[in-house]
């Protein structure tokens, strides 16, 4: 494999290789450590509703299915390296951080773990219980609570409105079977991607693709393998809904709305909304919320998309007392943006908070990787980054205008409120 230029840090090296793999490298010439994460496209979103939190279920049985797989993943310790695991909407994710010495067997491991389809029902039972502690702890968290109280109104039918854990009785009626089926029509080189990041020489990958580029495709597969809800009508969402919560002191607001796709030219538009409303101390909501009357410790926006969903989500905690005059000055910052253009500086400003947030995320070994699966996921592409960027760039205030007048009218937002019982 060549290596690429230094002059564009933004941009990787892409190749498929005979089976179908994809390897991304990210050069890194400062780096002092290398990382390599396999991203498989397999998460909760492909998942049938009566097997909801399967994806998730293998991403553990990957490291902890067998007495095997435990060694082997603690091995990787033993070269001064990290190894961890985790699911996603979209896709499931391994990721090692390790010296550079020691990326041929880190790469050995990894791949073991990724193809080897050997699992034990004892560690089966064991990491089921695993799990359903796991989700008794995000039961017990507000904010995944009332995030998803809000997605599972927005959403009625496409499975992003599900926990990407599953739930304890889905989970039950799962079986090692249910597993091994997944993994053989999932966990093959068509279905992944490969990433290097950090400063490595085309030896360097050389070695680590030894451990990939000979696995074989057992069975040809749809390479998007996309879930059998994909691209559904959606039901008619509640304006509100309320719910109560027993030992927290505070009530949750999450106010959203359904958006577009990440492919969808209105997404940047979007994420600059997001940015505006509150994206730093100069934000709106920010002003508004915490430093004109002191009614939150923080305020959240977030525009999420993939392949087929997106959602625009404004978060906050506040005394019960103050739910309605939180929720109504919410509401008046989106009327003012349908009312009226942002100002330049306003727009410049949230521009390059937004691109510091990016490369902010490329310098950091923890969310690159997350970063570059993301974008070839979506578009397929090395220059995927740059162009998302480009078009950060391009967005206009007449942009931001039209964008806030068709996705954030009043009637198409839920208002979602989690509340302390009595």
């Amino acid at each position: 494999m060549r290596r690429l230029s230094m002059s564009n840090s933004l941009v990787w090296y892409r190749n498929v290789l005979p089976n179908g793999l994809r390897v991304l490298y990210l050069p890194k010439l400062s780096a002092n450590t290398v990382q390599l994460s396999v991203a498989v496209e397999y998460g909760s979103n492909r998942e049938v509703n009566t097997e909801a939190g399967a994806a998730h279920f293998l991403e553990h049985m990957l490291a902890g299915g067998s007495e095997e797989r435990i060694q082997k993943s603690r091995s990787v310790e033993g070269y001064g390296g990290s190894l961890n695991f985790y699911t996603d909407h979209e896709y499931t994710m391994s990721f090692a951080d390790v010296l550079p010495e020691s990326l041929p067997q880190t790469a050995g491991v990894l791949s073991e773990l990724l193809f080897d389809n050997l699992f034990e029902e004892e560690k089966f039972v064991s990491e089921r219980e695993i799990i359903l502690q796991e989700l008794a702890e995000d039961l017990d968290d507000p904010a995944v609570v009332i995030n998803e109280l809000l997605l599972k109104n927005l959403f009625k039918k496409h499975p992003v409105n599900r926990p990407i854990g599953g739930y304890a009785k889905t989970l039950n009626r799962l079986n090692m079977h249910h597993l091994k089926t997944i993994h053989s029509t999932a966990y093959e080189p068509q279905n992944m991607i490969l990433l290097l990041m950090g400063n490595l020489s085309n030896n360097q990958i050389q070695e680590v693709l030894k451990h990939f580029k000979d696995k074989p495709n057992k069975q040809k597969l749809n390479a998007k393998c996309s879930h059998p809800q994909k691209t559904v009508k959606q039901s008619k969402k509640s304006k509100k809904i309320a719910r109560c919560k027993q030992g927290i002191t505070q009530t949750y607001i999450n106010i959203g709305t359904q958006t577009v796709d990440a492919k969808n030219t209105d997404a940047p538009t979007l994420d600059l909304i997001s940015m505006i409303l509150s994206g730093g101390a100069s934000s709106r909501l920010f002003i508004e919320l915490r430093e004109k009357r002191a009614l939150t410790y923080d305020v959240a926006t977030i525009h999420r998309k993939g392949l087929d969903f997106g959602y625009l989500n404004i978060g906050c905690a506040v005394k019960t007392a103050n739910v309605d005059k939180t929720q109504k000055l919410i509401l008046d910052e989106l009327f003012k943006l349908r009312e009226e253009k942002v100002l330049e500086e306003e727009l410049e400003r949230n521009k390059k908070l937004m691109l510091r947030g990016i490369l902010r995320g490329i310098d950091s070994p923890d969310d690159c990787q997350d970063i570059v699966a993301y974008m070839e996921i979506q578009f397929n592409h090395e220059k995927a980054l740059t162009d998302y960027i480009d078009k950060i760039k391009n967005v206009t205030t007449t942009d931001i205008f039209n964008a806030a007048q068709t996705y954030l009218q009043e009637d198409k937002l839920t208002t979602a409120i989690l509340k302390p019982k009595k």
